[in-house]
């Protein structure tokens, strides 16, 4: 999952001396032993996952924490994290460098202040995997698509084709809900607006928003439910 959309940059001077300020910041706590609480979040597969860390070492702007397991596992394959300590102001990316696993493990390097614009979502949009079929239309226009990740509020879809659609469209949107319980997909078919189209090398994202009846309401409330299950014990399992 592209991880730019769950936050955005907050510098405090320049990138330099910002990674500076953070990696003297991380040296103090570490030389005073101070009680600053620590904590790593990062979202995989759209699941938040939070859990305390703890600092171990830093060296040559490198920092080693004793994690929890599960994120751990988590971090594994990931690019990037989020650490929230009491001894900084604002939340802080982390470029990950190194994941350990079995011994609970990881290094994070590349410092930089972030707001996590994620903890704004009033519900969570979890990853559809595999992506199931979806269908976008807008008068006598017809895009198919795949659905890619869901929330109660919102889908985001990867048009087979380009899409010139405003933000601020209103459009006419089928897309297909798994039941991971039964093995099948639900048809859904709403009204909504285009958010925003955000542009990747090879592909596009269009980001909608709606507003859920009830059924629709309940095809995705459980669908995020099994979900989530789902991605807990494929962590458990890898941890």
């Amino acid at each position: 999952m592209d991880f730019s959309h769950f936050y955005r940059n907050t510098p405090q001077k320049s990138l330099h001396e910002d990674l500076t300020s953070i990696v003297s910041g991380f040296s103090d706590l570490l030389k005073n032993g101070s009680s600053a609480r620590c904590k790593l979040v990062n979202y995989y597969k759209g699941l938040p996952v939070a859990y305390p860390a703890t600092p171990v070492e830093i060296h040559q702007g490198t920092l080693e924490l004793d994690v929890n397991q599960q994120q751990a596992a988590a971090l594994e394959g990931s690019r990037y994290v989020f650490i929230k300590c009491d001894y900084f102001e604002s939340a802080i990316l982390g470029e990950v460098r190194d994941v350990n696993v079995p011994k609970a493990t990881v290094s994070l390097h590349n410092f930089s202040f972030v707001e996590i614009l994620a903890e704004r979502r009033t519900s969570i949009r979890l990853e559809v995997v595999p992506q199931t079929d979806a269908e976008m239309r807008s008068g006598s226009l017809i895009i198919p698509a795949k659905l890619r990740d869901v929330s109660l509020g919102g889908f985001s879809l990867i048009p087979a084709e380009p899409c010139d659609l405003e933000p601020g469209s209103e459009v006419e949107l089928t897309v297909l809900i798994p039941n991971l319980l039964q093995g099948r997909e639900d048809r859904l078919n709403t009204t909504a607006t285009l958010v925003e189209t955000i542009t990747r090398d090879s592909y596009s994202v269009c980001r909608f928003s709606f507003d859920p009846d009830q059924q629709s309401e309940n095809l995705i409330s459980r669908f995020i439910f099994q979900r989530q299950v789902e991605i807990i014990k494929e962590l458990k399992e890898r941890s």
